[in-house]
């Protein structure tokens, strides 16, 4: 009796581990429009329509998470993904506007803690989707010359919001797996209306940005 339960816990403690699992992975992270500011300018015609966007390059971003797998089909996930981008103030091209005035750089470290969905929990391709609540830290690093049309602020600014994302993993071995997520990230702006001010209407947005992932998952 002594040996069987000796034998059990050895089995136990194992598969309790291989419950828990890490990823790490990297790949572009786009953003989305910040603030939007259209007015209306003189033209030797009379007078036009004149729209410029607040937004951030797209930039390659590097995620990490935590796994806890509650049942074959559904896991719970705290992710964080962190990535630095330039900002500039945009025409619209579709009105030939190619202004492009650089505004300084952008950090965004965001935390999610999506609940996991796998469809198929077997096979060598397991697809799942997964959606939760997510806050995003946003640091502004403006430049001197970044004074332009749209002023924006500078330090950090937090902002709620949440994620939803679907993906695929190929798992080659019993611990180790090649997993490709997309998630989309939408939080409330940290950007305000009332201190960029100035003539003609501003719209501000809400960012949705999409973070496209490729990294390996390692369950123990």
């Amino acid at each position: 009796m002594k040996q069987l339960l000796l034998i059990l816990l050895c089995i136990a403690a194992p598969a309790e581990a291989q419950n828990w699992s890490v990823g790490v992975g990297s790949g572009p992270f786009v953003f989305g429009h910040f603030v939007r500011r259209t007015t209306r300018v003189a033209t030797p015609d009379g007078s036009a329509t004149q729209t410029l966007t607040l937004s951030a390059a797209t930039r390659a971003g590097v995620s990490v998470d935590v796994e806890r797998n509650f049942s074959d089909r559904f896991a719970v996930r705290l992710e964080g993904s962190f990535t630095r981008a330039p900002l500039a103030v945009k025409g619209d091209e579709r009105q030939g506007d190619a202004v492009d005035i650089p505004a300084g750089d952008i950090d965004v470290a965001t935390i999610m803690l999506p609940l996991v969905l796998r469809i198929n929990p077997r096979g060598t391709f397991r697809f799942h989707i997964m959606g939760g609540p997510a806050a995003a830290a946003y640091t502004i690093r403006t430049r001197t010359n970044a004074a332009g049309s749209i002023p924006i602020f500078r330090g950090t600014r937090t902002e709620l919001g949440a994620a939803f994302g679907a993906g695929m993993a190929w798992q080659w071995s019993e611990r180790f797996a090649v997993e490709g997520t997309v998630i989309d990230i939408n939080t409330s702006s940290p950007f305000r209306e009332d201190e960029i001010g100035g003539l003609g209407s501003v719209e501000i947005e809400r960012p949705d940005n999409l973070h496209s992932i490729l990294g390996i998952r390692y369950r123990f």
